[in-house]
Order: C-alpha cells, then structure tokens, then sequence
C-alpha cells in the first residue's frame, strides 16, 4: 500500500493539532519550518515527537534559500498536500506547493494574505468592498491622511501580526503619533519587523468571525460567531464573547456570500480560511482574513456545538477531497447542534499565577465546555490589552439558552484574583 505523507509549514497555534487529525486517515506529517527559531509564542506549545520528521532551515537563509532549502530536502518524495500550520507558515506553503505541483493557492497574492494593506488594495482591485487606509512609518502622513479623509476616529495596526497585537483606536493626533511609534521599528509576536503603520477608517457596526474551507475554487462555510469587543485604555478594543450563529440565518448568508467574494480576489482556493468580517448599514466588509486555520479555539467545545470544527473539516478536506466535497454539497448550509458562547476573559489585575481556585467553580456550571488557553502557573497574568493578554477562555455549550445566559452571568460576576490565585511579583 502507498504511503500516505504530507507536509504541514509551522505547524504551530492550532496547526499543532493537524498531524493527529491526518494520523487517523493514515497521513504521516513532514514539519517545515519557515525560519531556524520558532516564534516565542508558539514556543512552549511545539512538540518535535508528533511529526514524522522536522525540517529545520539554517540561521539567517533569505526567503528564496529557505524554499530551496525545503525544496532540496523535499525532492522525490511523493506528497499528497501541502499547508500552512498557522499565519507565519502561509508565503512558505504557497511557494512550496505551487513549485512541487500540489493543490495550491500559488504565489501571486502570498503577500496579499499576510499583508493587511495589500489584502485590501486584491479586495479593491476585484471589485469587493474594501476598507480605505494608508501606510507609513509617518505619523504625520497618517494624520494629514485621517484630515483629509473627514474622519473622526481610525484604526492603526501592524501591517502583518496576530492576536490584534498592537491595535488601536484613534481620534487625535497625538493618539496616532502615540500609535505609530509603538508599532513602527517593533518586532511583533511573530518575530516580523514592523517598519510601516497601517491606518483605516474605522467601520462601525457588528463583528463576525467566519471559518471556511475550499477545494479547488468551491468554498464550504463551516461557522460563523457574532464577535463582541470591550473597549480597554491604552489600546483599542479586545474580544469578549463570541456566539455561534445558526447556519440558515439571514445574516449568515449574508458574510457567506461575501467571503466567497473576498476568497476568490484573495485566490484563497484551496484550505482553510479565517476570517473577521464587519457589517455595517453599507454591508459587509473584511477586516482581516487568513488562508490557515482559527487560532486558539477548543476543538472540543465547537464540536459539541456543531459536530465538526475547522481542524476536523480541514484534515477531511484534504485527506477525502472527494467524499469531503460530495458530503458539503448535499448538507447545504451547516447546522447547529447546540448554542454556544465563547467567553474571553478580561484582566484589570497583574500579578503571577499561584493556581486556579475558581476554574473548580467555572466547570460546575451546567453548560461548561471546556477551558484553554488561562496563563501557566509560574507566569504572569496581565492587564489584558489584546488577544495575547486574554487570561483565558472559556466555551458554554447548551440547548438551554436560559441556562446559557444565567451561566455567562456567573462566569462574568467572576473577578480575576477569585479565578486565579495571585501573588506579587518578586514574592516567593
């Protein structure tokens, strides 16, 4: 019997869990690394012992020396598929599988997919609702541009980073002046230099968070979470909760309708695809969008909610491309099995974690699902500023919508230093 192997790009955030979804279908997993050090916040989490092999390039190669690199170390080997693990892996993974000849999204919008400016001058370009913006490591280029626009507020972020690190609301010149000269001349959570600032308008309506999966130019949507945010001084604004839509809703097929749009001028036509999408009383517009998987989610919980989840859907997609798409075709838009919050917490404390005296109360409640991603013991909880910062998460899962909400309550009555047990830093 033929081998079955394939090749996942920082198989890191989420993509950790890739090689034991393609170990059930019998896929043994190759590791490429797009750089010789994995980024420090993936750090902790990767485990060489789950891949079959891991292909690490040298210190300092240019971007074309790690794809020969890879490309030397991959030649003759017959690959099923090749894909990006998370955000860092995904220029890689394009050159990679569009050079050896495998189910690709290609090479000439890569930098499109990392690049928030250049995502939305592709959307432009095709025609798709795009947001206005400008890019300088200027800050007085961003203001003279927010005059001359009328605006009264915009957004300022990295051009390319994750966990809206660095994101921030902006009214006055000094808050952009502020703004710019706390992202440009940084090195983000991904180890990328930021030497611009991008600038947008500031679209104000509902957030939605959309996961999707495409084979060969046809886009299934596999769940869509309205995305609610809370203001926090100093920054802009961080998630708080996110609640699982129905697939059938009018407003579903609203973002679905649109991403296929913003997929295709993307030419993400192949994987999975996360998107954060904005509507407003103009429609739909993007504010961000992947070609990888959702980072930080419970697999568990959103397949309590919804019989699948965007790890499970992904590994089928290319492990069965044919019974994957004969499947998402009959079932029509997906369908929700139970309701489901997911609920972000938020620190307005610091000190260092000692344990967790009230995660025992957080999973007695009756729709408690699963909780990820709370600050190690040993390390410090934070002032939640962005996604990073988030001290942790938690999923309730119920068809008792009342339950639900008296659980949220609960859960939000919590103070952090009743969740967490806290010392001061320094104290032993």
């Amino acid at each position: 019997m033929k081998e079955r192997v394939c090749v996942i790009v920082d198989a890191y955030s989420t993509g950790r869990y890739l090689p034991e979804e393609f170990k059930g279908y019998g896929i043994k997993t190759v590791h490429a690394m797009s750089s010789a050090q994995i980024p420090p916040i993936f750090q902790s989490h990767f485990n060489a012992d789950v891949y079959d092999e891991v292909l690490r390039p040298g210190e300092r190669m240019s971007d074309e020396e790690v794809v020969q690199f890879h490309l030397e170390a991959l030649r003759g080997r017959e690959l099923e598929f090749i894909i990006a693990g998370c955000e860092s892996g995904v220029e890689l993974a394009d050159s990679l599988s569009e050079r050896i000849g495998l189910p690709s999204n290609g090479t000439a919008l890569s930098a499109a997919r990392r690049d928030k400016s250049r995502l939305s001058d592709a959307l432009t370009s095709a025609g798709v609702r795009s947001i206005r913006q400008v890019v300088s490591d200027n800050a007085e280029n961003v203001t003279t541009w927010m005059r001359q626009q009328r605006f009264d507020e915009i957004v300022i972020k990295p051009l390319n980073s994750a966990g809206t690190e660095d994101v921030f609301f902006c009214s006055t010149d000094a808050d952009v002046r502020r703004a710019v000269n706390a992202i440009v001349g940084k090195t983000n959570c991904l180890g990328v230099m930021n030497r611009f600032a991008l600038g947008q308008e500031k679209i104000n309506g509902q957030q939605y968070t959309v996961n999707a999966v495409s084979i060969d130019g046809e886009t299934f949507i596999t769940e869509v979470w309205t995305y609610d945010t809370v203001l926090v001084k100093g920054a802009a604004s961080v998630c708080s909760l996110e609640q699982l839509l129905e697939g059938e809703e009018p407003v579903v097929q609203e973002l679905s309708d649109y991403l296929v749009q913003a997929l295709k001028a993307l030419e993400i036509v192949n994987g999975p695809a996360h998107a954060e999408i904005i509507v407003d009383r103009m429609g739909p517009v993007l504010v961000d969008c992947g070609a990888r998987l959702q980072g930080t989610m419970s697999a568990k919980a959103r397949t309590m909610a919804l019989g699948h989840n965007h790890i499970t859907s992904t590994a089928w997609r290319y492990a069965d491309p044919i019974g994957f798409t004969e499947y998402m075709r009959r079932r029509g838009p997906y369908r929700r099995k139970a309701h489901a919050l997911c609920v972000s917490l938020v620190s307005d404390m610091d000190g260092v974690v000692n344990g967790y005296p009230g995660l025992e109360s957080i999973r007695k409640l009756p729709s408690f699902a699963d909780a990820i991603a709370f600050v190690p013991i040993g390390q410090n909880l934070v002032r939640t500023t962005d996604l990073a910062s988030t001290p942790g998460i938690v999923y309730l899962v119920s068809n008792d919508l009342t339950e639900l909400d008296n659980d949220y309550r609960k859960l939000r009555a919590m103070r952090m230093d009743q969740v967490f047990e806290l010392r001061a830093q320094g104290q032993s």
